[in-house]
């Protein structure tokens, strides 16, 4: 909890790298003129952490658009879900109300059903792989899912894989989470997942976590590590179980109601910058996802690395097939082709 606070502390030194002028307060007042200050809001749920695989993404991206634009485009960075949670920042893009988001792919799918082949459980074997999906002509082919959404996907990012944090009660096989209460994001996949693993799925905003911890609203929860570092788990939670069932996609996006009054110009800055940041920030998630493991290691969290990775498999095997109904079969299918 200390660190989220520390986070909104940090904000004053993220608006630093945007223009000293822009007011904190959400507005829509900018100019599409190349040659005046233009200065878009860009919104996430986490901390304003270094560490923190949403904000480093922000941050390097507002930074490399500063060089880009000689300094004519920048962004203003609101951390911890000050331009709302993610079904709200993704609902604002869409009316034209909120400019800019760093997202979790896995509420994104909840708008774009065939970005849920990204969710499916244990489906990526390392980050490599999953970038190599995401940047090839897979990822493609969810970016086209866009059109007419009112929100213009700019990069695939990523926010490494997700583990489990637990109170009372380790995580070593399916078994165990049985009759478990696991936070979860509103999400199909994810639902059906614990669901199938015999736990009951609880869908609760970022910002409820903890105090659902502490009260015992639920046992657990997954994220990445970063994330659950950043978030200050390793304080709050007994066990780190290293299952790795989901990988993290992520996605910048910004509204395209916004997207329209950019030129051609600063649509292409944009776009770089955000594809430039996600490459800096995949080699920098793979770095702090180990120092952070050891991190919260080091703060008394008890980590579980002898996961029975094959008995999780098994246990979902027909769990692939169900979820092609709600995802579409032809991008389950071609993502399993995509991985061969």
């Amino acid at each position: 909890m200390k660190r989220i606070l520390a986070g909104a502390l940090a904000l004053s030194m993220v608006v630093g790298l945007t223009s000293c002028g822009t007011s904190s307060t959400p507005s829509s007042s900018n100019t599409s003129s190349s040659n005046e200050k233009k200065t878009l809001q860009i919104g996430f749920t986490t901390a304003a952490d270094p560490s923190d695989p949403y904000y480093y993404v922000a941050t390097e991206m507002a930074r490399i658009l500063e060089e880009k634009s000689g300094g004519t485009l920048g962004l203003e960075l609101f951390p911890n879900g000050q331009l709302g949670q993610e079904r709200e920042m993704f609902e604002g893009m869409q009316m034209g109300t909120t400019e800019m988001a760093v997202m979790t792919n896995s509420y994104v799918s909840n708008f774009i059903p065939a970005c849920g082949a990204l969710d499916l459980p244990f489906i990526f074997e390392d980050t490599d792989q999953a970038i190599s999906v995401m940047n090839g002509s897979f990822g493609q082919s969810l970016f086209d899912e866009f059109e007419g959404s009112g929100v213009v996907p700019l990069t695939w990012a990523v926010g490494g894989f997700r583990n489990l944090v637990t109170v009372g009660k380790a995580v070593k096989t399916p078994d165990d989470f049985k009759g478990m209460k696991i936070r979860c994001l509103e999400n199909n996949t994810y639902m059906n997942t614990y669901s199938a693993l015999g736990a009951n799925p609880t869908p609760m905003a970022w910002s409820e976590t903890i105090p659902g911890l502490q009260q015992g609203t639920v046992d657990g929860l997954d994220a990445s590590i970063s994330v659950l570092y950043t978030g200050g788990f390793a304080d709050i939670c007994d066990y780190l179980s290293l299952t790795n069932q989901f990988f993290a996609a992520t996605l910048v996006c910004i509204s395209q109601t916004e997207w329209d009054q950019l030129t051609e110009e600063q649509q292409t800055w944009l776009r770089e910058a955000a594809q430039e940041a996600a490459a800096l920030q995949a080699d920098f998630q793979v770095k702090a996802d180990e120092e952070n493991l050891a991190k919260m290691e080091e703060a008394g969290i008890t980590v579980i690395r002898d996961v029975d990775y094959d008995a999780f498999k098994e246990s979902l095997s027909d769990f692939y097939t169900s979820m092609k109904d709600s995802i579409g079969a032809e991008y389950v299918d071609a993502l399993f082709e995509a991985i061969g």
